[in-house]
């Protein structure tokens, strides 16, 4: 392959020797904090956008969806992206199909035809447009090798947290966790077999099968990693351009009462400081569960990794476990 100079030049100092999904978890840290910072990010791991405003991203999604995994089809035999094609697994599309047509209340051959579709694909906003638009170029170019990093970005980041933001979903939309019915987009199968992945381990063994697989298909090919590390820092642009697209809830949830009374009883001084302790820790356990949730849902490991050094933290501090 011959990527452009300028890909190569934007890299200076990056050792293009190492594999490529190093270099993409090494190269793309900033723009995962850029992702995190978003208010969109934060709306969407809460369940705090209005229900139509969530039905609208997702069918802002089964667009670029149907764009990606159409084209990967057509590519399944490139020896790039061959070793990370497996549709049973990863394929979006259907899901997002699903759980439009179920919150639609709509049969899943007719919720195209739905006003709230019909708003998007009638009027497609520029950064949608965009988006598509790039998929199409990267598949109809003489080396379609760069769909790989649409892959990435899109499939690695469903992965990071998807059966902690289902369940969240499902509690702010009223449906049913047991069923999955309506939360099908973060639901996955195991690797190798029909049942569902349930567990973070589950999931990383999907994730670290997609990575062995880019390693796989780049190789060595610097040029071609250079290429792929500048597309994904575009792909990750276009996805904050997407989050870009959600319109605030109408109402602000929050996670706490408004009553300013508290369940913890009232301590004073002469009782010691140990109460007071105590419900400081269970507060910082609190943000840590909410921290560990945000973040591996759009942070992937990189999230974890804090946590985990949290949990450290706090296990050499109070002695405790968690």
């Amino acid at each position: 392959m011959s990527a452009t100079p300028t890909n190569l030049l934007s890299l200076n100092g990056v050792d293009l020797s190492e594999a490529v999904s190093d270099l993409l978890r090494n190269e793309t840290r900033a723009a995962h904090k850029n992702a995190e910072n978003t208010e969109a990010a934060v709306w969407l791991a809460r369940g705090d956008l209005d229900k139509d405003e969530y039905i609208r991203y997702l069918i802002i999604l089964w667009h670029v969806y149907s764009a990606l995994e159409n084209a990967l089809e057509v590519h399944s035999s490139h020896p790039v992206l061959a070793p990370t094609y497996n549709p049973a697994v990863l394929a979006r599309t259907p899901a997002l199909s699903s759980d439009i047509a179920y919150l639609l209340y709509t049969p899943e051959s007719e919720w195209r035809h739905h006003p709230l579709a019909l708003s998007i694909s009638q009027n497609i906003p520029a950064v949608l447009l965009e988006y598509t638009d790039r998929i199409r170029t990267a598949a109809t170019s003489h080396d379609p090798s760069t769909l790989l990093a649409h892959s990435y970005v899109r499939y690695l980041g469903d992965l990071g947290g998807g059966q902690q933001i289902s369940h969240r979903i499902a509690k702010a939309y009223g449906l049913d966790d047991t069923t999955g019915l309506g939360t099908q987009f973060y639901q996955f199968k195991k690797l190798g077999g029909s049942s569902p992945a349930t567990t973070r381990g589950d999931m990383s063994t999907i994730k670290d099968w997609f990575c062995k697989g880019m390693n796989e298909g780049v190789g060595d090919d610097r040029e071609r990693k250079a290429a792929i590390i500048s597309e994904t820092k575009t792909v990750f642009s276009l996805n904050n351009g997407i989050l870009r697209l959600l319109r605030p809830p109408s109402q602000t949830k929050v996670s706490m009462p408004k009553d300013t009374s508290t369940p913890f009883p009232k301590v004073t001084a002469k009782e010691g400081s140990f109460a007071v302790v105590g419900v400081l820790f269970f507060m910082l356990v609190m943000g840590i569960a909410h921290f560990e949730f945000v973040t591996n849902g759009f942070l992937w490991d990189y999230g974890l990794e804090e946590l985990d050094r949290v949990k450290a933290w706090v296990a050499s501090t109070f002695g405790i476990s968690i």
